[in-house]
């Protein structure tokens, strides 16, 4: 007796599936559909109508491939190179020490308020440009130590290389106020 295994029967999937897709209702699959939307709240709907397109968008797009070792293989190698870095490890206070002491002579320059002296007046005597000191008061806080300035007051100022105001502090008593040039032109306050 020969006994030879039957082949199976070739399936068309292209087939199946086309007449799948013909037993489907359409009409009816639309209608549902629209029942459904309508019953979801505006909210979710307004969502959707964004987030489908845009998840169907991102399934059409293609992703670009990267080869598996090129980004192990740049990063190990960057990792192996050395540099070297000048530090400088003397402490701030030690660093600025011999040049303080020319500061004080050279750099600053110092006022003693008199009686009947304003501060334009001070700024006046001493060649420091009004806009300066219009850009001072607006940062003048409510204390106001510019505006209430005394005889007999110190005032302290520092020029920049350019000539214009670097830094001011006003002596008062036993306080101090400084005011300071930013990096962007204007003026800061410390206390």
């Amino acid at each position: 007796m020969n006994r030879r295994k039957k082949k199976p029967k070739q399936v068309d999937y292209v087939e199946l599936i086309q007449q799948k897709i013909a037993q489907i209702d359409w009409k009816a699959m639309v209608r549902y559909v629209k029942d459904l939307w309508w019953i979801l709240p505006k909210l979710h709907r307004r969502v959707l109508i964004i987030l489908v397109p845009l998840f169907l968008l991102l399934l059409v797009l293609p992703v670009p491939q990267a080869t598996p070792g090129s980004e192990q293989n740049s990063a190990h190698s960057e990792s192996k190179q050395r540099f070297s870095v000048n530090i400088n490890t003397t402490g701030l206070s030690q660093q600025r020490s011999g040049e303080q002491q020319s500061l004080k002579s050279e750099a600053w320059q110092e006022y003693t308020v008199e009686k009947g002296d304003t501060l334009a007046q001070v700024f006046r005597n001493n060649d420091l440009a009004m806009s300066d000191l219009n850009a001072l008061v607006r940062v003048e806080g409510s204390d106001r130590p510019l505006s209430r300035i005394k005889a007999g007051q110190l005032v302290r100022f520092k020029l920049a290389e350019d000539g214009k105001l670097d830094i001011l502090q006003l002596e008062k008593s036993s306080k101090s106020v400084m005011f300071f040039r930013l990096s962007d032109g204007a003026f800061g306050r410390s206390k």
